[in-house]
């Protein structure tokens, strides 16, 4: 296995996450056909020209969010995640692409992708929900995107909706997609890859389509292979918790909370541990429960202040505060402004 480390001095290099460069040759050979070079755009990004043909290879954050920055000032092309989530096909998200191929309708193909996210791309979360006759896939962003927040997020949604395209034989049917973010410069392009109308500016991340179509058989339908297939998913998925740091799986963690952010008794319940040794474990890797609250917080404030146009005490809420009032005041004793005013200088 090839594994690119964070430097373990960097206590904010430890908590992040590892990300598995499943797509990461996807990725170079676009740009390639683009004219850019690949070696070029590894090289300044501290990883190894190699790297993309290892199987099990991962990448820290800050080399993550490098190295799509640079393709994408490379070959001056902001809209590049459209453009890469039309190039995935269903064998290239792996074990659990061809577990999904073979489930037997849409309906336990979404619980595989909504289980096994992780695997393919931890930095977001897939939920499902009903009401009526919808069904609204929605998208969580588990830690601040930054600067590469749209890009994640449009290869997301299009590899998303190319799948279940594809499952469903081409019969489901997409009737909305929605972004948090706000309208990016290049959203006359959404059209070329959705068929329906795309909105900006919402509450939450969303695919909305036919409840109706849960049931569509998938074509290629294979209930023992699918069961196989799914095993090896769990194990995959067990493989990757393996790799990340204490830190880093309680980031991912914090990101599902949306306004519950639970105690260190709650949290060390989620991973099976008891409070003490959660404690023991992030002493180890130099930090601390409310340390990593407390840093997520500061960041996702930021991001969504700056990048959406949810109401203050919206994202009061999100981050947890009770009371918005309570989010104001801490938001002022950090940058010496209030959220609103932060805002605007924006």
């Amino acid at each position: 296995m090839v594994s690119v480390s964070i430097s373990a001095n960097s206590k904010v290099a430890e908590s992040q996450v590892v990300l598995p460069g499943h797509y990461l040759r996807n990725l170079l050979d676009l740009v390639h056909s683009r004219g850019a070079d690949p070696q070029t755009l590894l090289l300044n990004a501290g990883l190894p020209v190699a790297l993309p043909d290892q199987l099990d290879a991962t990448l820290s954050w800050q080399q993550f969010q490098t190295v799509i920055t640079q393709c994408c000032a490379e070959i001056k092309e902001p809209a590049l995640g459209l453009y890469l989530g039309s190039q995935l096909t269903i064998t290239t998200h792996g074990l659990l692409g061809l577990a999904t191929m073979s489930s037997g309708n849409l309906q336990q193909a979404l619980a595989l992708i909504c289980k096994y996210t992780p695997t393919r791309s931890p930095l977001l979360s897939l939920t499902m929900q009903q009401q009526r006759q919808q069904v609204s896939l929605v998208l969580t962003e588990l830690q601040p995107l930054a600067d590469v927040r749209q890009f994640v997020l449009d290869t997301f949604a299009v590899a998303l909706h190319a799948i279940l395209d594809f499952v469903s034989g081409h019969q489901y049917r997409l009737r909305q997609v929605q972004f948090a973010f706000t309208r990016p410069t290049y959203s006359a392009l959404y059209q070329a890859f959705f068929p329906c109308p795309v909105e900006f500016n919402q509450k939450e991340h969303r695919l909305v389509f036919d409840a109706a179509d849960l049931a569509i058989v998938s074509p290629w339908a294979d209930r023992q292979v699918q069961s196989q297939l799914t095993a090896q998913c769990e194990q995959e998925l067990q493989r990757w918790q393996q790799r990340q740091s204490m830190a880093g799986l309680i980031r991912l963690m914090l990101g599902r909370t949306k306004g519950r952010i639970p105690g260190i008794e709650q949290a060390a319940a989620e991973f099976t541990l008891s409070s003490r040794t959660l404690r023991r474990r992030l002493e180890q890797e130099q930090t601390s429960y409310q340390q990593l609250v407390t840093q997520w917080r500061r960041e996702i404030a930021l991001q969504y202040l700056m990048t959406t146009a949810l109401p203050v005490q919206q994202i009061g809420y999100l981050l947890g505060y009770a009371d918005p009032a309570n989010f104001g005041r801490a938001f002022r004793r950090e940058h010496g402004l209030s959220p609103q005013q932060y805002r605007q200088l924006g």
